[in-house]
């Protein structure tokens, strides 16, 4: 049976390793390192309909699991075959598709009393923990108690931190997803290098045609791609059936928890379901942190979006008010806000006011020709990822990677066009409508209310911290992603 020791809601062996979801699951991903992908990860026709198979015996054999509302079918899309679950019937709102009792879920707890990883696995962090759990009970093959779990996972995902080095420069290059894909191999390449010595010092406990560097690599990504974190339980578990579950950051998917009453893992539909839809899992990163984490992105993904950067100019003769202003509203002098293709946090356009209301004539010195310097990261212009993207015989890396760039110039085009939009009168460009009214006419009342500091010091800092504080804006207070100010910015 797959019960440790300890429920889900409770013991130290979640509550000390684990945290918030997504900065958990970030965190952990940047433990990731580069492997030379010498086997295909993707799948055959032949090798998607096993799975099915297998996938359809788990669901009616394994004890307490409850899925009458779940199908398994194999999905043809543009980067190759996979399976994916869909809805064995029509699908109510709110409605329970899929119990999974507590025992059948795979977490740390398992691995930290696992026969052979135990000892190495209550020393390592909960992902590494679950990685060792997987390449010992895959060396076991038929006669390991999870086979039905194991015949259904993947040997590997095609995340970037498998890719060649030289595939990451060339597929990536001016994305940030490269440096970030970059410093979480490094960081796994210092895990493995903690874990290689104890290893040897065991060779026959832990034999190296099992415990390689290539296979734990290999092993990690599976697990951070298909391990489902549980929001009540505070911890990740690998789950029979809903590991198999893509994910969807458009927030009409299906949401999974752990149910303490039940003492089982819940997926529940969070929205209706006509039969044979894809069920998909919640999940709000966007496609450069998924494609890392799990090997693959979502089109039309509304999460999707890229983090800019905003800040104070040290130079600011206010920049200490400032300051002040800023850690009473829980920011600092340097901030990172999330961009989207259609939208933007109303807190950078704050934050953006706040730096700038030091000297009206920085409005003067601003160039909004900036975007053209931004536009020479790319290595191909947009117009030529569209033809690459059109091309019929891509690899599944390649595929992976222009639809990854295609996005995030998208963010960036639909930004600079809504700014150059925007700022059109003040920069004596006409607009469509002919008319010349200036839509920036706050951000000069502000320069002008600036220059009477030293006429009325008191009225004007008092006024100017109830705009700060957000009295005239609820969403200001709130940190990009909390509450449901973060799906609610302004449009471009």
């Amino acid at each position: 049976m797959l019960r440790g020791p300890r429920p889900f809601s409770a013991g130290p062996a979640c509550s000390r390793r684990c945290r918030a979801p997504n900065a958990r699951i970030a965190r952990s991903v940047r433990l990731a390192a580069a492997a030379p992908a010498a086997q295909d990860v993707t799948l055959s026709i032949a090798q998607s309909l096993a799975i099915v198979d297998r996938a359809r015996q788990l669901k009616e054999s394994l004890p307490g699991l409850k899925a009458d509302a779940v199908g398994v079918q194999r999905i043809t899309g543009d980067v190759g075959e996979r399976v994916a679950l869909v809805a064995g019937r029509d699908i109510r709102d709110k409605e329970v598709i899929m119990t999974i009792p507590e025992k059948l879920a795979v977490t740390s707890v398992d691995a930290e009393n696992h026969e052979v990883v135990g000892p190495l696995a209550a020393e390592a962090s909960e992902l590494t923990a679950l990685t060792l759990w997987l390449l010992a009970e895959r060396a076991k093959g038929a006669a390991s108690q999870h086979a039905d779990l194991l015949s259904t996972l993947p040997e590997a995902t095609l995340s970037p931190l498998l890719w060649e080095e030289n595939e990451l420069k060339e597929l990536l290059s001016g994305s940030p997803a490269l440096e970030e894909a970059q410093t979480r191999r490094a960081a796994l390449r210092q895990q493995w290098q903690l874990l290689e010595p104890k290893l040897q010092a065991e060779a026959a406990r832990y034999p190296p045609a099992v415990f390689g560097e290539q296979a734990f690599y290999r092993a990690f990504s599976v697990v951070v791609g298909h391990a489902a974190f549980l929001p009540s339980a505070n911890c990740f578990a690998l789950l029979p059936l809903a590991s198999l579950m893509g994910r969807t950051g458009n927030g009409n998917g299906c949401d999974l928890d752990f149910d303490a009453q039940l003492n089982a893992v819940v997926v529940t539909a969070a929205r209706p379901y006509r039969a044979g839809s894809e069920l998909l899992l919640n999940d709000g990163r966007p496609n450069g942190e998924l494609l890392l984490a799990t090997g693959s992105l979502q089109d039309s993904n509304m999460s999707d979006c890229l983090e800019w950067p905003a800040a104070l100019l040290p130079a600011d003769r206010y920049y200490m008010m400032k300051s002040q202003i800023l850690e009473s509203l829980g920011f600092a002098p340097t901030e990172r806000f999330p961009v989207y293709a259609d939208r933007m946090p109303i807190q950078l356009l704050a934050y953006l006011r706040l730096s700038r209301v030091a000297d009206p004539a920085l409005l003067a010195k601003v160039s909004f020709e900036k975007d053209v310097e931004l536009s020479q990261m790319w290595v191909q212009s947009y117009e030529e990822d569209v033809k690459i993207a059109q091309q019929p015989n891509l690899t599944p890396k390649e595929r992976l990677a222009v639809k990854l760039r295609l996005g995030e110039k998208r963010i960036i085009n639909a930004t600079m066009e809504a700014v150059r939009r925007r700022l059109a009168p003040i920069r004596g460009i006409p607009t469509k409508s002919g008319a010349m009214a200036d839509p920036n006419s706050d951000l000069k009342e502000i320069f002008d209310a600036i220059e009477s500091i030293p006429a009325a010091p008191l009225r004007l800092v008092q006024g100017f911290m109830s705009w700060a504080r957000g009295e005239q804006d609820p969403d200001w207070g709130k940190k990009p992603g909390q509450g449901p100010g973060r799906g609610q910015p302004p449009r471009k």
